[in-house]
């Protein structure tokens, strides 16, 4: 193709016209494999994951390695690059190969083409799947300085739409739609992920969400004996096995929503009237209340239930109607109304970094032939999303984006054109003179520069 085909034309100015062509040469659009890397190689991320896997492929025949592969492919989701066929374009990408730790412009420095990922995708097993979402806990273990006195892990599935013929993607009727349903938990106060895993399609049991979770608590609670645990989680969560579970480990809690049942209710109606009651006298004041809400706990044990358990009600009235609502816990001696609004109703931020995992790094894209595969792909999209959480929250931490979403933060620091020289000894990047965020980005390279180690220097 000649430099004709491949000018654009764009409309004209006074005097000028306006041409363009791609003869930029060492050129790139992403600063953000650069920042991602400087997070990677403080927290050792992808090293962690890439030693859980067993490379099984013959010595002479790797090009490479599964950290590279891991590096290039978590770097790319986490820049916004969600699909693996931008591979083949991004593996020539200068910024993308001094991310991976690659010279810029070297022959022998191309990344992996879309096929090399997708082989490597799918050829791990249900036992690296295993180590590799160990390695994703460790990694939240490992990101604490010092044991803390107390950790809350929310609990939630999320629908994983299908659009092919996905293995164990079956029809959920929740979701109206054929779907995956994964399971993510999340550090409920700082955002963190600390599992994310892939399920068919249809509802768990409370076996195995208690399963999946007693193994998350075991890895945590080797590492941090005497913290404390509170495990929260809607109705889906509240089973028999889940409850029995976490009361039998010390120093453990849980709260979980509870759906209403005849027996419940019956136990509610009294304070569920009186708050009828309370509505209907605000009717005349001036100014009327969006909601009356009084709450109450009592104990209850279902049929199911191994023992009898603390029960809050939530007994609101509003113009539209009642709302009441339950909730099971193990915590007693508090009030239930500080238990509901603030433990129970604070879980309701783990839907939004749901959907910063799912929004802006596209988790969902679990379009593989094999359900294990999309297992793969789901641990490098939660792979970014950790990138991305301590990349705000330590590199950006006191700035104006220390609370800003993943796509936010790619707009602004990682969309930024670059200009890369590779010289003798060194490689030097031109940045915009007119870059808004250089403050910024002086402050986060500051923050993830390591220096390299001194020589030594032999005394003799």
């Amino acid at each position: 193709m000649n430099s004709t085909t491949e000018q654009l034309r764009f409309a004209s100015i006074p005097n000028h016209t306006i041409r363009a062509d791609f003869a930029g040469g060492g050129l790139s659009s992403d600063l953000g494999p650069l920042l991602l890397s400087g997070v990677d190689r403080q927290i050792g991320l992808t090293q962690r994951l890439a030693a859980a896997l067993v490379d099984t492929r013959h010595a002479s025949y790797i090009t490479h390695f599964y950290r590279d592969i891991l590096a290039q492919r978590i770097y790319q989701i986490g820049c916004g690059y969600e699909d693996g066929n931008d591979s083949n374009a991004l593996r020539n990408d200068p910024m993308f190969r001094l991310g991976a730790g690659r010279l810029p412009f070297d022959a022998g420095s191309t990344l992996a083409s879309a096929s090399t990922i997708s082989r490597f995708e799918h050829a791990v097993s249900s036992k690296d799947i295993y180590r590799v979402s160990q390695a994703l806990v460790e990694q939240f273990i490992a990101s604490f300085a010092c044991p803390p006195k107390t950790l809350v892990l929310d609990l939630d599935h999320s629908e994983d739409a299908a659009h092919g013929q996905q293995p164990l993607a079956f029809y959920n009727h929740f979701y109206q739609s054929t779907c995956y349903l994964p399971l993510m938990i999340f550090d409920g106060l700082s955002g963190a992920l600390v599992a994310a895993v892939l399920r068919p399609g249809k509802r768990p049991t409370g076996a195995e969400n208690a399963m999946i979770m007693k193994r998350v608590l075991m890895l945590i609670r080797k590492r941090f004996p005497q913290t404390h645990i509170l495990v929260r989680g809607d109705g889906h969560f509240s089973g028999p096995e889940m409850m029995q579970m976490i009361d039998a480990m010390p120093n453990i809690d849980f709260i979980f929503g509870l759906s209403g049942n005849v027996k419940l209710q019956a136990l509610a109606e009294p304070t569920k009237q009186r708050a009828c009651a309370l509505w209907a006298d605000v009717q005349t004041q001036d100014v009327v209340p969006e909601a009356v809400r009084l709450f109450h706990e009592f104990t209850y044990a279902a049929g199911s239930w191994s023992k009898p358990w603390h029960v809050l009600l939530k007994a609101e009235v509003m113009a539209q109607g009642e709302n009441p609502r339950f909730v099971v816990t193990s915590l007693v001696g508090l009030d239930a109304g500080m238990l509901y609004e603030d433990l129970y109703c604070g879980r309701g931020q783990t839907e939004n970094f749901i959907k910063h995992l799912k929004g802006d790094l596209a988790s969902d894209r679990t379009s593989c032939t094999t359900f294990l595969a999309n297992c793969m792909r789901l641990l490098q999209h939660a792979a970014a999303y950790v990138l991305h959480q301590q990349l705000r929250t330590q590199g950006l931490q006191h700035t104006a984006l220390s609370q800003a979403q993943p796509s936010t933060v790619i707009t602004k620091l990682f969309k930024i054109a670059v200009q890369v020289r590779q010289c003798k000894n060194r490689v030097v990047l031109h940045l915009p003179s007119a870059c808004p965020v250089k403050h910024l980005l002086h402050t986060l390279a500051e923050r993830l520069f390591i220096p390299r180690p001194a020589k030594l220097v032999n005394s003799s």
